[in-house]
Formats: structure tokens, C-alpha cells, sequence
């Protein structure tokens, strides 16, 4: 998915309008399950969870993501490692990355009326 100059492409901005009639209350179940982790207090780390967020926007294409990152692929691959290790469940899988990006879909639409969560980190790329 790329990203356009508002930070949603095309796919996204369809998917948001799909999603917004699941309550929020499941939204953020599904956040807390699978980014509780890295957001929670000593565990926030936003290169992890923006490494998370764009790996699974380039469908699992680690050579995107390092490009998209402006990150060495060694490095791109060493973050990919720990967040597999942290969170459990293997980034290398479509599934789980298709759960990623509706789990990153849900945060935005949580941040949209709620300031008081973590500010996630975009880097847009022309």
C-alpha cells in the first residue's frame, strides 16, 4: 500500500470506511492485544512499532520497508527478529500482517478521538 500525501493510500482510506462501524471498544481490545506491548510504558519503543507499521503496509517486502525507513537491510531484518520475538507471532506469515494492518487501522481511528494516545511516528516518502 502507498502511502499518499495525507499518510493513507487509496486501500486504507476504503478500509477505514469499512471499519468504522466495529465498536471501539473491539478496536481497542485489538490494539492491546497485539501492540500493547510496544506502547506500553517502558516498552515504548516508536522505531519498533514504526518498523511494525510499515513492514506490514509493504505486505511483508523488507527491502520496501528498508528503503522506506532509510535503513539497512541488516538493520530492517535485526528489528523484524525482535518484534517477532516480543510480540510472538511471525511477520513473516500474510495473515498476521493483514491482522497488522487492520490492528494499525484500528489505532487511527482511536487516535482520531482520543489525543491522549501515543502519537505513532509517520515517515512519508515522496
Amino acid at each position: 500500500m502507498m502511502a499518499t500525501a495525507g499518510g493513507l493510500s487509496a486501500v486504507q482510506q476504503e478500509l477505514m470506511l469499512l471499519v468504522r462501524g466495529i465498536p471501539r471498544e473491539q478496536m481497542r481490545l485489538y490494539v492491546d492485544r497485539y501492540l500493547g506491548s510496544l506502547l506500553a510504558g517502558d516498552g515504548y519503543d516508536p522505531e519498533l512499532l514504526l518498523t511494525l507499521e510499515t513492514y506490514a503496509s509493504c505486505n511483508g517486502h523488507m527491502n520496501e520497508m528498508s528503503s522506506r525507513l532509510h535503513i539497512h537491510r541488516n538493520t530492517a531484518a535485526y528489528r523484524l527478529e525482535k518484534l517477532e520475538r516480543h510480540l510472538g507471532i511471525s511477520l513473516r506469515e500474510s495473515e498476521n500482517l493483514l491482522l497488522l494492518n487492520m490492528v494499525f487501522l484500528f489505532r487511527r481511528l482511536l487516535e482520531a478521538n482520543e489525543p491522549y494516545c501515543k502519537p505513532i511516528n509517520r515517515r512519508t516518502t515522496g
